[in-house]
């Protein structure tokens, strides 16, 4: 019997697309407005991972403080007016995700970001073809690391439970919902985290040949 083709769910932000210059520039403009000094720009995406709620307590107010909710729509205004002003994908990406389009391996984005967003940007890089769903930590009940979004993309997919998968992340939230949800985990040491979780299974990828050459190992694919 023909192994089934696994779902690669991939996060959006440190693992698809650096978004580290419009993201900091929004928490600047956003700081700027609420009579906050500028943060450096890693200290900022430091602060990236856990969903706009999180982020914001980070980066201007925590969430029990009054101004929290103004704070948290100043912020989106100005992320929205320039979500794609710098973004663009890490090396490879696009000849990755192609390779798997061409291999017909599911495909899915489960980012924390709000699903506006990441709706956006999937149709700015022209990339709704490539994927069978995109999910924001606004499209079910909890974010990463609950398995909410993971299993959301395989009902979105028609995939049962029991078919093979790979998130594919760079922070400790994709490694943990991976391994919440018991599929295998790619961590990506490109992106905005510095350092794996200790305790949780997972492998780490250098470069999107990492990616295809585990993949082809595991899964017996080809890919190139």
């Amino acid at each position: 019997m023909m192994q089934k083709p696994p779902l690669i769910a991939f996060d959006m932000d440190g693992t698809l697309l650096n978004t580290t210059e419009d993201i900091a520039k929004a928490a600047n403009d956003a700081r700027v407005e609420l009579g906050l000094p500028p943060l450096a720009t890693k200290d900022v995406i430091k602060a990236v991972g856990d969903g706009v709620n999180l982020f914001v307590s980070r980066v201007t107010y925590p969430e029990t403080h009054p101004e929290f909710s103004r704070a948290r729509k100043i912020f989106l205004k100005h992320y929205a007016l320039n979500v794609t002003g710098k973004t663009k994908p890490y090396p490879g990406i696009e000849s990755l995700i192609l390779n798997l389009k061409q291999a017909n391996i599911p495909m899915a984005i489960i980012s924390n970001k709000p699903w506006k967003l990441v709706d956006e940007l999937v149709k700015h890089f022209k990339w709704e073809s490539y994927f069978g769903c995109w999910l924001g930590g606004d499209s079910a009940a909890n974010a990463k690391p609950a398995t909410d979004l993971i299993w959301l993309a395989f009902d979105k997919m028609n995939l049962d439970r029991n078919h093979p998968a790979v998130l594919v992340g760079d922070g400790h939230q994709d490694i943990m919902a991976a391994g919440n949800a018991n599929i295998d985990c790619l961590w990506c040491s490109w992106g905005f985290n510095v350092a794996p979780l200790d305790g949780w299974a997972y492998h780490i990828v250098h470069s999107t040949s990492d990616i295809a050459n585990y993949l082809n190992a595991k899964y017996h694919l080809k890919l190139s």
